[in-house]
């Protein structure tokens, strides 16, 4: 069941990442993070008031709370530096690599040891992710978008590590994400204030608001049920994802090593599944 999350979150994720150049082109890009950030934690209310089973978070579950809004904040601060120099496709690919660091991170932080063959299968796929994509990876000859690439690879790992961590203790999602969600937004709106965005955008930034948030949950739910380094393999769908929504709204044919880097990406999957 967890994987089925996992690629609703791909689906939601990819087009409110497909949505966000539109966004930056008409509106002051970095300004409009935090309000985005407050937009999505809405999507938590309707759970916590179905559920109403909050508990008051310790101060180490308070620490992560913190720590996992501000890793989002940065996540998407790095997303927006990106998407502003590159095609949208090619703005999460550093998230791609996230599988990578948590490989390396799973042992400490997730009590999970390491194996050779799982190492090899996030390797093959990683490279499957960025197949379809390269001639737009290796176009980007700025050594700055290269390294907030890496960066957000590291930091989407760590983030995965740290939701993963407060989900599984007795906080509940919807909590996690309302918490997560606002510190991300205050620190965006603390760095970037909003000066030039009109109340009448409102709707467009809730149009984008709406997919990220459903992927956020959908997200938090797989890594509580199921295994980070599997849910975040299938999320490195996203880049692929979006290549394709880029395909179909510019009336291209779906280019033959997106299909057969998919196919790759599914064997690497089912494979990591498995062992």
């Amino acid at each position: 069941m967890y994987i089925l999350f996992s690629l609703a979150s791909v689906f939601s994720t990819s087009l409110g990442t497909f949505l966000t150049r539109s966004l930056i082109t008409k509106l002051p890009a970095f300004q409009i993070i935090g309000p985005l950030f407050f937009l999505n934690s809405l999507g938590a209310i309707p759970i916590a008031l179905v559920a109403r089973n909050w508990v008051v978070p310790d101060l180490n579950q308070i620490l992560g709370l913190v720590a996992a809004g501000i890793f989002t904040a940065i996540g998407a601060i790095l997303l927006f530096s990106i998407v502003e120099r590159a095609p949208a496709s090619t703005s999460i690919v550093g998230a791609s690599l996230s599988p990578a660091i948590i490989l390396l991170l799973a042992p400490g932080f997730l009590n999970q040891g390491f194996s050779l063959t799982r190492f090899l299968l996030v390797a093959a796929l990683i490279l499957a992710t960025l197949f379809p994509i390269r001639k737009s990876v290796l176009g980007i000859s700025s050594i700055s978008t290269i390294m907030m690439m890496l960066a957000q690879g590291v930091n989407a790992g760590v983030l995965a590590i740290l939701i993963t961590t407060l989900s599984r203790s007795e906080l509940v999602i919807s909590e996690v994400l309302l918490v997560q969600q606002v510190v991300a937004g205050l620190v965006c709106v603390a760095l970037f204030p909003i000066k030039d965005v009109p109340l009448s955008s409102l709707p467009i930034l809730a149009h984008r608001a709406l997919y990220m948030s459903l992927g956020w949950i959908l997200y938090t739910l797989a890594l509580k049920r199921g295994e980070t380094l599997i849910v975040q393999s299938v999320l490195s769908l996203i880049p692929m994802t979006i290549l394709l929504m880029e395909t179909v709204r510019y009336k291209k044919k779906p280019p033959k090593e997106a299909v057969f880097s998919a196919l790759l990406v599914i064997v690497c999957i089912s494979s990591l599944v498995l062992v």
